[in-house]
C-alpha cells in the first residue's frame, strides 16, 4: 500500500472517530440563552435538541411556546439566532389566499415573518420566525420572544380554532 492510500485511511478514520464528538457539540444547550433567560426571570425547558423553550401566557386559559434555537449562523461575522413558534399545521397546502394574508402580515410586521415548512408525512407547519442578532440587549430580546408568541398564537386561534402549540 502505498503512503497516499495509507494516509488517506488514517484520515478518514480519524474523521470517522470524531464524528460522534462533533455530533454531541451540535445538541449542546448555548448556555448565552440560559444566561439571559434567567436574567430575565423566565421559566425555560431545553429539548432533546438542545434547543430553549418559553411557555407563555396568552390570556383566557390560552399559552403558546416559544422556540430558542441553541444553533447559530453567522452572516459577515455577525451571530444570528432563530426565534419561532408554530401557529398550526395543515393536512394540505394552504389556499393562496391564506399565503397571500400571511405575506401581507409579514409585511407590516416590523421583525419576523411567517414561513412554511413541508413536513415528511405531507403536512404543512406553519410558524413564525425572527431571526436576531445574538449580541442584543436583554430587552429586546424580551420583546421578540413575547411579540414571537403573541403573533403565533393570534393566527393559531384564527386558521386552526385550536391551542396546541
Amino acid at each position: 500500500m502505498n503512503r497516499r492510500v495509507v494516509f488517506i485511511v488514517a484520515a478518514a478514520l480519524m474523521l470517522a472517530a470524531l464524528t460522534p464528538v462533533f455530533a454531541q457539540s451540535k445538541n449542546k444547550p448555548d448556555p448565552r440563552v440560559a444566561a439571559v433567560l434567567k436574567d430575565l426571570g423566565l421559566t425555560y425547558k431545553t429539548n432533546s435538541n438542545g434547543n430553549y423553550t418559553v411557555t407563555y401566557d396568552e390570556g383566557d386559559g390560552r399559552q403558546q411556546v416559544v422556540y430558542i434555537m441553541s444553533s447559530i449562523d453567522t452572516y459577515m461575522g455577525v451571530e444570528i439566532r432563530e426565534i419561532w413558534s408554530i401557529a398550526g399545521s395543515f393536512d394540505q397546502e394552504p389556499e393562496a389566499s391564506q399565503l397571500i394574508d400571511l405575506m401581507k402580515e409579514s409585511a407590516k410586521n416590523k421583525i419576523g415573518d411567517w414561513a412554511l415548512e413541508e413536513q415528511d408525512d405531507g403536512t404543512y407547519l406553519l410558524f413564525y420566525t425572527i431571526k436576531s442578532p445574538v449580541k442584543i440587549d436583554n430587552a429586546a430580546f424580551k420583546m421578540m420572544l413575547q411579540f414571537t408568541a403573541d403573533v403565533a398564537d393570534a393566527r393559531e386561534k384564527e386558521l386552526f380554532d385550536t391551542d396546541d402549540n
